[in-house]
């Protein structure tokens, strides 16, 4: 076994995360703060009172506002300087630094007329109670500027890798590579989870849980926090956001120790107080691990906790909500923290959005870092469930959204018939797709922009009061869908009832239906198959995939091809033979001209009563570039390592770019065509003693899938070991050379 990574691993990458989000957050502040003023990146607000859970402020029309749901940092400054005419030439960093006297992170929810037509009111969540105290004393003057990026986060994990000596951090940070992939124990709606988790935990000091889209992880987990509590336990719940550890207190299950002053929250806010005002403030954010009460705390908060803890683990349980948001070193911080942990979280769904280019990512060997929930649940040898029940999705819902989940998704929703009469949604609820033609390489199709507004109108038509996610993977999509919104219907702001965000923005979101924008532009982004799960899973009705009609022709992962398929029953609309695309793989970007005609060969390899499918390895097509149209009618299928060996290829000196971008260029025209496919290697079909992380064990999988009694795998590849692999597993498998030779 192989250690995957030393220590000095990760704090290259805490250091490059840390580098690269202090380097965009130091060249804004440095900026002089009445420019930011004038660019509309401070604004500022005269506080007037609380109305309900939210904090109101005044703000002059005649300057810069805030837009709707975007996230700031609420500055109280000193003396004089609460009027920004006495700022100067202080860059925004100075003038916190020097005269900041409080602050907190400020939400702007909403926006309204005043009374007076020269201002209007906004709307503000995410006030602490501390900075609360000191607006409700002063009415101060606050001006709201960059949110501040979690650099005191990246800090503590750094401090944790460095210095953590804990036997438990160890078998996280310093895990061996294992050669078995996830197989959880399914868990049904019906069946306590409690009993799984509890029997695990006295054999086990952890537990992973894995929660697909509308399963009840929160209801499940608060079960969970409910017994141990009444058992005079001390627990901890942390996650990424204030927003989930809201949701935890606020569940049933746990009213009775909310009622008796039980659960405290660290950073608690004014709304969370409205909302909840039985939940205990943590004053000063002090680690208080009291048996029968429940803390929570964010990341922030409890890696600071973790960082500062030598040799006793202050809770009996740590629960980590939303796992899969949770650097590796943040998993690992867990284990400091409580003498059992449970992780609940989903690796099919977004991991942790970091600064750190993909690219650098990739080159450096950093995503099992960043991935810290999908790396323990491969790696780490412990009792592992997944929740197999899905409350949310219709029964042709969970069939799509299962694809991601090895076909292992029930739908136990209570409705399964969505009442529309447009011809855009499907009654049985679930994915559609409105397909249309647009421009290569414009994030903001006017016509696509038009065809979400219409839609949407049509849905409200046939009932107002429906909830509706219109979601993309770009800020700049996102930005023009909410104009476009706000112009036609004449108004400030968008409803309530209408959320238009981001993607990674919205992840737990539940919504009657969801409309997902995928510009014709940097597409594979759009296609990520966590990122696509997640967005077509948040609605309970129906979801509606707008797109360019030739959306097939990208490279996808083989769970988002068959999704996409699925919805056209199996049917890939092929190019006209003058139509010309262009194409990105990676960084090489190739042009496609029409259609491919594959001549018909025979082979001595064909088995002549079964199916013949070809395998290709990397060094096949760098040797010959046009292999796929020398296989002749039988179907191809490329491993996705093969590909991912392809564009790494790119960065060596010595291989011939021309081969490799010819080779690129023939793999698209065969996907564009339906003439070839891609899929993943799946290690649970190899035996014992192979590498599972190795790109030749992983094609040798995918081969040993199609060895059935009604399939003939064939793998052509110039690897003289691969073939002897092959061999000793019963794979028909032919070189290069020879394959050439019998065709003369």
């Amino acid at each position: 076994m192989i250690m995957k990574f030393k220590r000095e691993d990760y704090i290259a990458f805490l250091e490059t995360e840390y580098d690269t989000q202090m380097k965009e957050y130091s060249r804004l502040i440095a900026t002089k703060a009445t420019v930011l003023k004038e660019r509309g990146e401070v604004f500022i607000g005269k506080f007037v009172g609380f109305r309900g859970d939210f904090s109101i402020f005044k703000v002059r029309i005649s300057d810069n506002m805030p837009r709707k749901n975007s996230f700031w940092t609420a500055s109280c400054f000193i003396r004089e300087m609460a009027s920004y005419k006495n700022w100067g030439d202080l860059a925004w960093a100075d003038l916190r630094e020097q005269y900041q006297c409080d602050y907190s992170d400020a939400h702007c929810v909403w926006i309204s007329k005043s009374e007076d037509p020269a201002f209007c009111l906004i709307g503000a969540k995410n006030i602490t109670v501390d900075f609360a105290d000191l607006l409700e004393s002063q009415n101060p003057i606050i001006a709201f500027g960059p949110n501040d990026p979690p650099l005191k986060y990246l800090l503590n994990l750094k401090d944790i890798v460095q210095n953590s000596k804990c036997e438990a951090t160890k078998e996280i940070l310093d895990y061996y590579r294992k050669e078995s992939t996830w197989n959880p124990q399914k868990v049904a709606a019906a069946e306590d989870l409690n009993i799984h988790i509890l029997r695990s935990l006295e054999s086990h000091n952890t537990v992973a849980i894995q929660g697909p889209p509308g399963t009840g992880k929160t209801y499940r987990m608060t079960r969970l926090i409910a017994q141990l509590l009444s058992e005079g336990k001390s627990v901890l719940v942390t996650a990424l956001t204030n927003e989930a550890l809201k949701v935890v207190a606020s569940k049933e299950d746990l009213k009775p120790y909310l009622e008796s002053g039980k659960i405290s929250k660290t950073s608690l806010t004014i709304d969370e107080r409205h909302e909840l005002p039985k939940l205990v403030a943590n004053e000063g954010n002090v680690c208080n691990a009291t048996p029968g009460h429940l803390s929570l705390a964010t990341f922030y908060i409890s890696s600071g906790w973790a960082k500062d803890m030598h040799e006793t683990t202050p809770f009996d349980y740590v629960v980590v909500d939303e796992a899969s948001q949770a650097l590796l070193p943040m998993i690992a911080a867990s284990k400091k923290l409580g003498s059992k942990v449970v992780w609940i979280g989903d690796q099919k769904q977004l991991a942790p959005i970091v600064k750190t280019s993909e690219d650098k990512i990739n080159t450096c060997g950093w995503g099992p870092i960043v991935k810290g929930f999908d790396t323990i649940c491969n790696n780490i040898l412990m009792p592992t469930f997944m929740l197999s029940d899905t409350f949310r999705l219709t029964k042709r819902s969970a069939i799509f959204t299962g694809i991601f989940y090895n076909n292992e998704l029930n739908s136990v929703a209570k409705i399964d018939e969505v009442k529309t009469s447009l011809p855009e949604l499907n009654k049985l609820g679930g994915p559609s797709l409105l397909d249309l033609e647009l421009k290569i390489g414009d994030k903001k199709p006017e016509n696509a922009l038009n065809a979400v507004y219409d839609l949407t109108e049509r849905i409200l038509k046939e009932g107002s009061d429906a909830k509706i996610a219109i979601l993309s993977k770009f800020k700049e999509t996102v930005k023009e869908l909410q104009k476009t919104f706000i112009t036609k219907l004449h108004s400030e702001e968008i409803p309530d009832n209408l959320k238009i965000e981001t993607v990674d923005r919205i992840q737990g979101l539940t919504v009657d239906y969801a409309i997902f924008l995928i510009p014709n532009a940097s597409v594979s982004y759009s296609l990520d198959s966590e990122l696509f799960n997640v967005a077509t899973s948040r609605a309970s009705g129906c979801t509606i995939i707008v797109a360019d009609r030739m959306i097939l022709k990208n490279f996808m992962s083989d769970e988002v091809r068959r999704f996409l398929l699925k919805i056209n029953e199996n049917k890939v609309v092929a190019l006209k033979p003058t139509t010309t695309q262009t194409i990105t793989s990676g960084e090489l970007k190739v042009t496609v001209f029409g259609k491919i005609n594959l001549p018909e060969k025979h082979l001595k390899e064909i088995v002549a009563d079964k199916e013949n499918i070809f395998i290709i390895d990397t060094n096949v097509f760098v040797k010959c570039p046009t292999i796929i149209s020398k296989v002749g009618k039988y179907k191809v299928v490329i491993p996705t390592t093969v590909l991912e060996e392809l564009d790494r290829l790119k960065l060596k000196q010595s291989i011939d770019n021309k081969a490799l971008n010819d080779a690129v260029k023939n793999i698209n025209k065969a996907f564009l065509n339906n003439y070839s496919s891609m899929e993943e290697g799946d290690s649970s079909l190899l035996p014992n003693g192979f590498d599972a992380q190795k790109a030749d064990c992983l094609i040798l999988s995918v081969a040993l899938r199609y060895k059935t009694e009604d399939k003939n795998p064939i793998l052509l590849t110039s690897d003289n070991l691969l073939q002897s692999k092959a061999l000793g597993l019963g794979i028909t498998t032919i070189s290069l050379k020879d394959f050439l030779s019998e065709r003369r």
